[in-house]
């Protein structure tokens, strides 16, 4: 489409061979390089706003009148240049990214809201993956037989060691153990 209106082509455009509302159709073709041209359809929209301009301005200039159909098309062929179509979708780029960065700005606490809360859900199912490895069934099992072992290794070592140097805790014990028929 950008190679058909430069050059010769804009002289029949200008003489009423194509209608004012063909040439806004072709604008709006050579402006949007496709169905989601965000940055297209804006810089059409640029394109419409200041075709609307020139409307409202040539009434002020004329007493009211509008522009015939041939001075509309006249304005609009000049918009098929592709330096214009590049000037209006920087500017649309621009226009995107101001309004990109204030919602940005706007929206900064509550991305940091969720961006904190993201972070500590992830840090407590971290702990909580640990804690369910460290309180797993076997593991407690194993922990419980380690302990119950050591237990019964302190007190073996312990009663022995009792009985070999003769504690008192072993008379202490031997004492209870006689019956009680035989005390009286």
């Amino acid at each position: 489409m950008q190679e058909t209106f430069p050059g010769k082509e804009n002289s029949r455009l200008r003489s009423d061979e194509i209608s004012a509302s063909d040439l806004a159709e072709a604008v709006l073709e050579f402006y949007i390089e496709g169905e989601d041209d965000l940055i297209g359809l804006l810089a059409y929209a640029l394109y419409e706003r200041q075709k609307r301009d020139f409307i409202v301005s040539y009434r002020k200039r004329n007493a009211g009148r509008s522009p015939i159909e041939a001075e509309i098309a006249a304005v609009t062929s000049n918009y098929l240049s592709s330096d214009l179509r590049n000037t209006l979708r920087d500017r649309a780029s621009q226009i995107l990214s101001s309004y990109a960065e204030t919602y940005v700005e706007a929206m900064e606490p509550q991305i940091q809201l969720v961006a904190t809360n993201s972070e500590a859900l992830r840090k407590v199912r971290d702990i909580e993956k640990s804690m369910k490895k460290r309180t797993g069934f076997w593991r407690q099992v194993r922990v419980g037989f380690t302990v119950t072992m050591l237990l019964i290794a302190l007190f073996a070592t312990l009663t022995i060691a009792a009985v070999f140097f003769r504690s008192d805790i072993v008379d202490a014990w031997n004492a209870l153990m006689v019956p009680t028929t035989l005390r009286t």
